[in-house]
C-alpha cells in the first residue's frame, strides 16, 4: 500500500516537473514571438522589454529611456543602427517613471499606453472607434491602426506619420490637409535625455505663396523661401542629385513637402534638433556614425530678416547688410553700429501713374511669401503687367525656375528677409518698384564721388608740394648763407653768433606768422600738428589736410575762425563731440539739408574724422579713402580723436563719472634764446 502510494507521488511530481519544463519552453517561445511580430491584436500587449519589429527588420517599436534619464518612453528606432536614434515618440510629454507599461488596443479600438501600477491611461492614439482593428508597425517607420482585413494605406485609422516628433522619414508628410485641417510639422526635443516638446518647431505656412518656417517658440528663426519648382529657394543644398528626390504638394486639399531616396538601401532622415538646428543626415555604414549632409541655419544671413525691411543680406559683404538701390537706412545710427533690424526706407516718393521703374535684383533669395500673391499660369511679362496696374505692387518675379522661368509672384507689402547669393543658379531675379530718378542715380553718384574725390586729393597734394618745396629751398637757402658766414669768423664770434641762427631760422620757416605771409603759406587750419610742432611731414599730413577740407565742405563752415559756443570748440572739436553723441547729421550745411541721403552724409565724416586724428599712423592712407567713398561695402575704423581741437570735450568713464578729453592746441610756441 505504501509502495503503490510512493509510486503515485512519483508520478505526479515528474507530470509536475514536466509540465513546468513545458510552460517554460511555451513562454520562451511566445516571447521570442512578441519580439518576431510586427502587429498587435486586440487580445496581444507589449510590455516593456518586448519589442515589435517591422517585417523586414528596419524598425522596432518598445520602451526606451533616452541618454540619462530613467524615464520610460514607448518609441520607434533603427533595428540595424547600432546608436539607438529615435524617429518617434509617443508619449514623449507624459512619461512612465518606471516599468509597468503595458501598451494595448483599448475598448474603443484606439491604442493605448496604461501605466498598470497606477492602473491609469498614460497616451492614447485617439482615434475612432473601429470593428477588428491592429497596431502595426511597417518598414517605413510608420506605426499604423487599421483594420484586420484592410491593408489600403488611405483607410488607415490612425498613422504615427500624422504626428511626427522632431524627424521626418522617407515618404513623410510635412504639411497641411486642408479638407481636415491637420497640420503636421516637426518639434524638437527639449534635450538629448528629455525627448518632450522642446522650444523649435518647422512648420510649411500655407498662406499666400506657401514655404517653411523654423521657430523659436513665436519668433521667426529660418525661412526656406517657397517652392521654386525644383527646391525650397532659400535652401541651394537641396539642389537636384543622385540621392534624394523631393516633392512639393500645392492644390485646394493639401499642402505639404515630402522626400525619398533614389536608392532605398541608404538611410537618412531630416529633423529639428534641440539646438533649434536643421539637418539632413545620412548613415554611413563604414564608419558606423551619422554624416551631416548639410544643415541650416549656416551663417548670419540665414538667420530671419537679419537686415529688416527692404535689406539685402550677402554673407560675402563686410558689413553683411545693405539697402536695396533706391532705399536707405530708417535708423542710419544704428547701422553704423550693425544693427540693422531697423531696415530700409524709400529715398524718394513713388507716384504710382508715372517717374517709376523696376530694378532687377539677381540671385537673390525671394522675400517672404506669405502674404504675397501666386499664380503659376502666368508669364513673366503678364506678372510685371500686373504689378504696373496695382499701385500696392511693390515687386514681381517668377514662381517657377524651370523651364527658364515661369509663373507669377506678386509682393504687395514690404519685402522682407532679402539675401543675395553668390553662386550663378542659387537664387532668382526679383523686379523691385523703384522711383525712376533712383534708377540711375545710385552708379551716377560712385562715379561723381571717385571723381570729385580724384580730383580734389589731386589738387590738395599738389599744392602742398609745391609750398613744401619752396618752403624747404628757403630753409636750406638761409641755412647755407649762415653756415658759410659762420665758418669766416673767429671761434667766438661764431659761438656768439649761433644762438640768434636758430632764432633767425624760425622767424624765417614761420615767415613771423604775419597776416601778409599767411595768404602765401599754408594756414594752421589745414597743417597736421606733427607738421606745426616738430616740422615733420609726410603723405599723411596731406591726409589731414584734406580731412579739413572734407569737413569744412559739408559743414559750410571754416576750421579756422569757427567756434561752438557752448564748448568754445573750434571745427574738428565740434563735429568731435557731435559725432560723439550720435549727432553728427546735423553738421550738414542747411543749403544741403535735402540734398544727399542720410547714409552718406555721415559715412563723409566718418572719412573726414579719420583723416584729421591726432596720430599719422592712425589716419588712412590717400587710396583707402577714396574706397571708402565710393564703395557702399568699405570696411570703416571707429575714429579717434582728432588733432587741433580747442577747448575740451566732456566724455563718459565706466564709472558713469565725466572727465575732460583734451586735443592739441592749434598754436606754436617759439622760444628766443639769449646767447650766454
Amino acid at each position: 500500500m505504501l509502495e503503490k502510494l510512493l509510486s503515485e507521488t512519483m508520478r505526479k511530481l515528474i507530470m509536475l516537473q514536466s509540465s513546468i519544463i513545458f510552460s517554460s519552453i511555451l513562454l520562451l517561445f511566445l516571447s521570442d514571438i512578441s519580439i518576431a511580430v510586427d502587429t498587435i491584436t486586440p487580445i496581444q500587449t507589449l510590455r516593456d522589454g518586448e519589442r515589435l519589429v517591422s517585417s523586414r527588420g528596419t524598425f522596432e517599436l518598445g520602451f526606451f529611456s533616452p541618454g540619462n534619464s530613467k524615464n520610460r518612453y514607448v518609441g520607434i528606432w533603427y533595428k540595424q543602427i547600432t546608436n539607438q536614434t529615435v524617429v518617434w515618440v509617443a508619449n514623449r510629454d507624459n512619461p512612465l517613471t518606471n516599468s509597468s507599461g503595458i501598451l494595448r488596443i483599448g475598448d474603443k479600438g484606439d491604442l493605448i499606453l496604461v501605466n498598470k501600477s497606477a492602473g491609469s491611461v498614460i497616451w492614447s492614439s485617439n482615434q475612432s472607434k473601429a470593428d477588428n482593428p491592429v497596431a502595426q508597425i511597417l518598414d517605413t517607420g510608420n506605426l499604423v491602426i487599421r483594420e484586420a482585413n484592410d491593408e489600403n494605406p488611405n483607410n488607415y485609422l490612425w498613422q504615427s506619420f500624422d504626428h511626427p516628433t522632431d524627424t521626418l522619414l522617407p515618404g513623410m508628410k510635412l504639411g497641411w490637409n486642408l479638407k481636415t485641417g491637420m497640420n503636421r510639422y516637426l518639434t524638437s526635443w527639449k534635450s538629448e535625455d528629455d525627448p518632450s516638446t522642446g522650444v523649435y518647431s518647422f512648420r510649411i505656412e500655407a498662406h499666400g505663396f506657401p514655404e517653411a518656417f523654423l521657430w523659436n517658440q513665436r519668433h521667426k528663426q529660418f525661412r526656406t523661401g517657397p517652392w521654386n519648382g525644383l527646391r525650397f529657394g532659400g535652401i541651394p543644398q537641396m539642389k537636384p542629385n543622385y540621392i534624394f528626390n523631393f516633392n512639393f504638394t500645392s492644390n485646394q486639399e493639401e499642402v505639404y513637402y515630402s522626400f525619398s531616396l533614389k536608392n532605398e538601401s541608404l538611410v537618412s532622415r531630416f529633423m529639428v534638433n534641440q539646438t533649434g538646428q536643421l539637418q539632413r543626415t545620412t548613415w554611413l555604414e563604414t564608419s558606423r556614425a551619422w554624416n551631416i549632409f548639410w544643415y541650416l541655419p549656416k551663417d548670419q544671413c540665414d538667420n530671419y530678416n537679419v537686415c529688416g525691411a527692404y535689406g539685402i543680406c550677402d554673407i560675402n559683404a563686410s558689413p553683411v547688410c545693405k539697402c536695396i538701390k533706391g532705399f536707405e537706412p530708417k535708423k542710419p545710427e544704428d547701422w553704423y553700429f550693425r544693427v540693422w533690424s531697423g531696415g530700409c526706407i524709400k529715398k524718394s516718393e513713388l507716384d504710382c501713374h508715372k517717374g517709376y521703374g523696376f530694378l532687377r535684383l539677381k540671385e537673390m533669395k525671394l522675400p517672404e511669401t506669405s502674404r504675397s500673391f501666386a499664380d503659376n499660369s502666368m508669364s513673366l511679362k503678364d506678372c510685371e503687367v500686373l504689378c504696373r496696374n496695382n499701385c500696392a505692387c511693390t515687386a514681381y518675379a517668377n514662381s517657377d525656375v524651370t523651364g527658364g522661368g515661369t509663373g507669377c509672384v506678386i509682393w504687395t507689402t514690404d519685402l522682407m528677409d532679402l539675401r543675395q547669393f553668390t553662386e550663378n543658379g542659387d537664387g532668382q531675379d526679383v523686379y523691385v518698384r523703384v522711383a525712376a530718378s533712383d534708377l540711375d542715380s545710385y552708379k551716377n553718384k560712385r562715379v561723381m564721388v571717385i571723381v570729385i574725390v580724384t580730383v580734389c586729393v589731386a589738387i590738395l597734394l599738389f599744392g602742398l608740394s609745391v609750398c613744401f618745396i619752396r618752403k624747404r629751398k628757403t630753409m636750406l637757402s638761409i641755412w647755407k648763407r649762415n653756415i658759410e658766414e659762420r665758418d669766416t669768423e673767429e671761434r667766438g664770434i661764431k659761438e656768439k653768433s649761433q644762438d640768434p641762427l636758430l632764432f633767425d631760422v624760425a622767424i624765417q620757416g614761420t615767415r613771423n606768422y604775419s597776416d601778409e605771409n599767411k595768404k602765401d603759406d599754408l594756414e594752421f587750419g589745414y597743417m597736421s600738428p606733427e607738421y606745426a610742432m616738430d616740422g615733420l611731414f609726410s603723405v599723411k599730413s596731406d591726409v589731414f589736410s584734406f580731412g579739413v577740407l572734407v569737413l569744412e565742405i559739408i559743414s559750410g563752415k571754416k576750421n579756422k575762425g569757427f567756434y561752438s559756443p557752448d564748448n568754445q570748440l573750434n571745427l574738428l572739436g565740434h563735429v568731435w563731440r557731435l559725432w560723439r553723441e550720435g549727432k553728427a547729421v546735423t553738421l550738414l550745411d542747411s543749403s544741403m539739408a535735402d540734398s544727399f541721403p542720410t547714409h552718406d552724409v555721415l559715412r563723409c565724416i566718418q572719412v573726414g574724422l579719420l583723416c584729421v586724428q591726432e596720430r599719422a599712423e592712425d589716419r588712412p592712407t590717400i587710396s583707402s579713402v577714396i574706397l571708402m567713398l565710393s564703395s557702399e561695402n568699405a570696411i570703416f575704423p571707429i575714429p579717434k580723436k582728432p588733432g587741433f581741437c580747442l577747448g575740451t570735450i566732456p566724455i563718459e568713464t565706466e564709472s558713469s563719472s565725466s572727465k575732460q578729453e583734451s586735443c592739441t592746441v592749434n598754436q606754436v610756441t617759439v622760444t628766443i634764446l639769449e646767447a650766454r
